[in-house]
C-alpha cells in the first residue's frame, strides 16, 4: 500500500494554518479578524470554482493516480486532497499576513518608532 503523501501534506498544511491562526488571533482586533476570516472564505469559494472550471470545463490538468496515491474521497468529482491543499492556504495567508504586520508593529513600538500600519482597533 502506498502512503497517501498528498493527504499527509494537506494535514501538515492545515496544522501550519491552524498554528498561524492561533498565533495571530490574539494580536488582531475584531475588524482584522473579520477581514481575515471573510477573505479566507471568499478565497475558498473562488478556488473551488477555479478547480471545478479547470478540471471540468477547460481540462487544464489531470491527476495521475499511479503516481499520486489518493484516499479515494471525491468532492465535486475531484480528489478531496486537491481542495484541502488550496483551502489550507486560504486561511494561512491572510492570518499570516495580519499576524506579521501586528508582530512587526509591536517590535517597532518597542523600539520607540511610530507604527505605520496597525491591526488593532
Amino acid at each position: 500500500m502506498k502512503l497517501p503523501w498528498y493527504l499527509i501534506l494537506d494535514i501538515l498544511l492545515w496544522i501550519w494554518a491552524g498554528w498561524t491562526i492561533r498565533w495571530a488571533w490574539p494580536k488582531l482586533g475584531r475588524v482584522h479578524r473579520w477581514s481575515a476570516c471573510s477573505a479566507a472564505v471568499c478565497v475558498m469559494a473562488l478556488q473551488t470554482l477555479n478547480e471545478f472550471m479547470s478540471r471540468r470545463i477547460y481540462n487544464a490538468w489531470t491527476f495521475s493516480f499511479d503516481h499520486n496515491s489518493m484516499i479515494g474521497i471525491n468532492f465535486l468529482g475531484d480528489p478531496l486532497e486537491e481542495y484541502l491543499f488550496w483551502w489550507s492556504y486560504a486561511w494561512l495567508i491572510p492570518f499570516g499576513y495580519y499576524g506579521l504586520v501586528a508582530w512587526f508593529g509591536k517590535k517597532d513600538q518597542a523600539r520607540g518608532l511610530p507604527p505605520k500600519i496597525t491591526v488593532q482597533e
